[in-house]
């Protein structure tokens, strides 16, 4: 059984056996992947851009001082990203305008996190941007060269596993504000988590290339071709978040007393 988001897959139903709106055009593998590549394109040149300002205005020894603000900033600034993400998934002709406000807001926060992060670890921003690109090869070849799909048993499986592991988490946290002891089980659930979501990630990333070929395939209007660029980009935003996580969570384990 493949997998497949239901907002797409309810307008690849509704285009399915009928005709696309005259001169309206049907979607593209290189119309989907061109825009997929504009959106991309667009959040690394703002983060790079966000970076470098940052560090030209402020200079990199302010960057002591003012760390737990950028990353104050850093979160808040995902409040208005969750809400045009939301607005997209229930009206997804609407990615062709927010979709681009969404990856220049994206692309500075990155650009925030990548600047903390480097700061802490130095070259984890890029060695994270390199394993991204890595799982995105791969998981181009597997889909389209090899014609594997993730089993929805599989999904289901590793839902379980993540949503037991939050929750065991969650309760050594709890214990280990009063049994100080627990804090290094703590530390190695946290890994565990971040290692899942890495791989879900990696399942989110197969969804959307299956999404992709449904929309395709089943003649959609050319249009929706930004959404599915949109679905593909984030996917691999929270993909590079999670690998950088990882990458830190790593490095903190080397340097544990």
């Amino acid at each position: 059984m493949q997998l497949g988001n239901p907002m797409t897959r309810r307008l690849s139903k509704r285009f399915s056996g009928f005709e696309t709106e005259e001169n309206a055009g049907t979607a593209t593998y290189a119309g989907v992947y061109t825009k997929s590549a504009v959106f991309a394109a667009i959040t690394i040149v703002t983060a790079l851009l966000t970076e470098f300002l940052t560090v030209w205005f402020l200079g990199y020894e302010a960057l002591d001082r003012i760390f737990i603000a950028l990353l104050i900033a850093t979160l808040v600034s995902f409040i208005p990203l969750i809400v045009m993400a939301l607005i997209i998934s229930f009206v997804p002709t609407t990615a062709k305008v927010l979709g681009f406000i969404y990856v220049i807001i994206e692309g500075g926060v990155l650009g925030l996190l990548a600047l903390c992060v480097d700061y802490i670890l130095p070259g984890a921003a890029f060695a994270a941007l390199a394993g991204t690109g890595l799982v995105l090869l791969a998981s181009l070849i597997v889909n389209y060269v090899f014609k594997k799909r993730i089993s929805s048993a599989f999904v289901r499986g590793l839902i379980v596993i993540t949503v037991s592991l939050v929750v065991i988490q969650l309760a050594v946290w709890v214990v280990s504000l009063f049994v100080p002891m627990l804090s290094g089980t703590y530390f190695w659930i946290q890994l565990g988590i971040s290692v899942l979501c890495i791989i879900w990630a990696t399942v989110m990333l197969f969804w959307d290339l299956s999404n992709i070929d449904s929309l395709v395939q089943t003649g959609a209007e050319k249009k929706y071709e930004w959404y599915a660029a949109f679905s593909l980009v984030t996917t691999l935003i929270y993909m590079y978040i999670e690998i950088l996580e990882l990458i830190v969570r790593i490095a903190a384990l080397f340097h544990r007393d």
